[in-house]
């Protein structure tokens, strides 16, 4: 396990570096004896960080991350990755609502829980060191080295600032190899799953070429009471395109294009307590279709002292969206009649959603052998959002504020110069220091045309301005007790920008909507990680407190009939233990755990959504958990000439977690077993595969209108299947 030297790094400087093959899971892996002969110990491959002031081993970075690479991210399906990395991931927790929140994430209890734009950066996600929008399509699993989790305020080297932490998937960088993969699987509720990925150097060593495309899809299993069928259905698509120009061995430039699409008719939410739970009775079924398009152009040049880096992307998404308001299961106990429930025609909402977004960053470095490490460098983030609604046909007026026409805009400037660095004191001993500065101005227009909803007005105008500049960072000491064990100790100081929100729901009735303020925090985390038995083992701990004020929490208000989101201070504490082990050259075992405690604080008495001093912060599990195992062995051991067998499995849990400020509507625990048994060699591998083999219809989310209006969003199924890889 060694850092990757600046030769090793000729095709990639700026992002994951490990040597990491296409699609690690289908490598050809040395059989027993070999493995035996060879007597070099074996744990985990280098990940290398992206945008760290220096490529830092993932073990040896002074903070606390956890890395998914390998045969686990095959395990991932591409329907839901963001769901499969957070539960994979000690102390992340996604926020799975559905519709257009499709990145909103809660790290160690910190994050918005409903997001109010597409700006949002409680938890960042990234993908090849270009942040995403909060509304953008989940990043894809195709065609990836790692992803990597990192817990606690991000920022000081580089993208986007995060208040709670950040997501960073790595997609593997064309080589100047000649590669083909091809995938595929088919398994039961109508799993399908195509991929191809191909590699080739179209000039000797100065210009090589990689192309990935994938599509999946998965039928619906949530049975509609109305319409009869199944909603749910997934679809999708993925494609990414690079070009890797390296003239020399210190320059080299990485175009990247890339497509996504991705469909579903999932119910945002359905009734907890219908007798034919998980059901829907929506009419129509909602529909939601999102597409991205993206291009981005990373640059490096290693100058005799120092590299330089440059990132530029721009994005563009798209949504529609058909939602029907009234879910008959849910609303019937309301006195509602049944023909205006069932009815296609009335209480429907049609939105567009429509996002340009601009990023540029440049950077400077030390290389990753100096003594001294540092990072400086600015960026800038621009991002267009608009959205139209139709909503003439919403006629009841608990849900006025989606009616009409509304035609809204949104604007965001983003300006940040940022400075990282870790210097020797002493023997062993280091000093972590890092610091941002940001300046955001946001923009919203709201246009609204009444159709006539009780408690509405005829038409509103207003433009509303927010503008904010703040500092973030961090300071912290690491120790090298030996070469195989260190700890560290930090302070971070977080923060997430205010402003307006996207979903007006005051402007239909003739007021203003209020602005939103800033969410500060600091965090404080200790921790430590070791390697012990000649690297056969890893072990890492560490511990933190967070304390959050006006923290961008999720509570719903009986006025409006409608969820909102408060300004509410919170504190919360925990810690995380990860563990691998090479138990013997044939079985690793891996694991891990994290704990959370999540509180309100300095609640005043009397407000309108419920919230109380003590009561515990939305959609926070106290407890997450993860465990596998994978055993490999020679497949003469079941009479085979040549390759492995291998099977693995995996435990996954998510403690009990409260639905909003209130507490009163709680999500239950859960836990997802996955497993996978197959047979592959140097080019080929046959598979069958369980995810979620028991069926688990888990609660993603909840809430309630009132007594016996309880309403969740339910997980996905079980999917039972084969697959098989060719490799040439």
């Amino acid at each position: 396990m060694s850092i990757a030297t600046r030769s090793q790094r000729r095709i990639g400087t700026s992002s994951v570096s490990a040597s990491i093959a296409l699609c690690l899971a289908y490598m050809p892996t040395a059989s027993p004896a070999q493995a035996l002969e060879d007597q070099e110990p074996y744990l985990l491959d280098t990940i290398i960080i992206e945008g760290r002031s220096a490529a830092a081993d993932a073990f040896d970075a002074p903070e606390s991350n956890s890395v998914i690479d390998g045969q686990a991210l095959q395990e991932i399906s591409p329907v839901d990755p963001n769901q499969g990395v957070a539960r994979r991931t000690p102390n992340f927790n996604l926020v799975e609502s559905g519709g257009p929140y499709t990145n909103t994430g809660v790290i160690r209890g910190v994050g918005s829980l409903f997001v109010r734009s597409p700006f949002d950066t409680s938890v960042t996600f990234n993908v090849g060191g270009v942040p995403q929008s909060a509304f953008g399509l989940p990043p894809t699993i195709l065609d990836l080295e790692a992803v990597t989790v990192t817990r606690g305020p991000q920022g000081n080297t580089g993208g986007r600032a995060s208040q709670a932490g950040s997501v960073d998937y790595h997609p593997n960088r064309p080589s100047f190899d000649t590669e083909l993969l091809l995938r595929g699987e088919l398994g039961n509720d109508g799993w399908h799953l195509g991929e191809i990925i191909a590699n080739a150097p179209l000039i000797d060593e100065v210009l090589a070429g990689r192309l990935a495309l994938q599509y999946s899809s998965r039928s619906g299993d949530i049975p509609n009471v109305v319409l009869g069928g199944n909603d749910g259905e997934v679809r999708v698509g993925a494609a990414r395109g690079s070009l890797l120009f390296a003239p020399d061995a210190g320059t080299n430039g990485l175009l990247t294009f890339n497509y996504g699409r991705n469909d579903d008719t999932i119910p945002l939410f359905i009734s907890r307590d219908a007798d034919c739970f998980p059901c829907s009775g929506l009419n129509p079924r909602n529909s939601f279709e999102r597409e991205n398009l993206g291009v981005s152009l990373h640059f490096d040049h290693d100058f005799d002292r120092f590299r330089f880096a440059s990132i530029s992307s721009i994005a563009r998404t798209t949504t529609d969206q058909v939602l029907d308001l009234t879910d008959g299961l849910i609303l019937d106990s309301f006195g509602y009649p049944e023909e205006s429930l069932d009815s296609p025609n009335e209480d429907v909402t049609i939105s567009n959603l429509l996002e340009t977004s601009f990023f540029h960053e440049v950077r400077l470095s030390a290389f990753e052998d100096d003594p001294f490490q540092w990072t400086v460098g600015m960026n800038t983030y621009q991002s267009r959002f608009d959205t139209v609604t139709d909503g003439t046909s919403v006629i009841d007026p608990t849900f006025a504020f989606y009616s009409g026409w509304q035609d809204n805009a949104f604007r965001l400037s983003s300006y940040s110069a940022f400075a990282d660095a870790a210097m020797p004191l002493v023997d062993r001993l280091n000093l972590l220091t890092g610091l941002r500065l940001t300046h955001e101005n946001k923009d919203a227009r709201y246009r609204y045309f009444g159709s006539g909803a009780p408690g509405t007005v005829s038409d509103y105008i207003q433009d509303a301005r927010f503008s904010d500049t703040y500092l973030t960072g961090r300071v912290g000491l690491s120790y090298d007790w030996t070469e195989q064990a260190a700890v560290y100790a930090s302070v971070s100081r977080g923060a997430v920008t205010g402003g307006t929100s996207w979903t007006p729901y005051n402007i239909p009735t003739g007021s203003d909507e209020p602005l939103f303020p800033t969410s500060t925090s600091w965090s404080y985390e200790a921790g430590v990680k070791s390697r012990l038995l000649d690297d056969r083992v890893a072990i890492n701990a560490s511990i933190f407190y967070n304390d959050v004020k006006d923290g961008h929490l999720l509570a719903f208000d009986a006025s409006r009939f409608a969820y909102v989101t408060t300004a509410f201070d919170y504190e919360t504490y925990g810690g995380e233990l990860e563990v691998r082990a090479e138990i013997t050259p044939n079985l690793t075992l891996s694991g891990g755990l994290g704990y959370t405690i999540a509180r309100l604080k300095n609640i005043s008495v009397g407000n309108s959504v419920g919230a109380i001093s003590g009561n515990d912060v939305p959609n926070v599990p106290r407890l997450t958990a993860n465990i596998g195992a994978e055993y490999r062995a020679d497949a003469a051991a079941i009479g085979l000439a040549q390759g492995e067998i291998f099977g693995n499995a995996s435990y996954q849990f998510v403690g009990a977690r409260s639905a909003d400020v209130s507490n009163a509507v709680r999500m239950p625990s859960y836990g997802i077993v996955n497993a996978r048994l197959g047979w592959e060699n140097d080019g080929a591998s046959v598979y069958v595969f369980g995810n979620n083999l028991f069926d688990e219809r888990y609660i993603a989310g909840a809430g309630s209108y009132g007594p016996g209006a309880d309403f969740v969003r339910v997980g996905t199924g079980r999917t039972i299947g084969v697959g098989a890889s060719v490799r040439f």
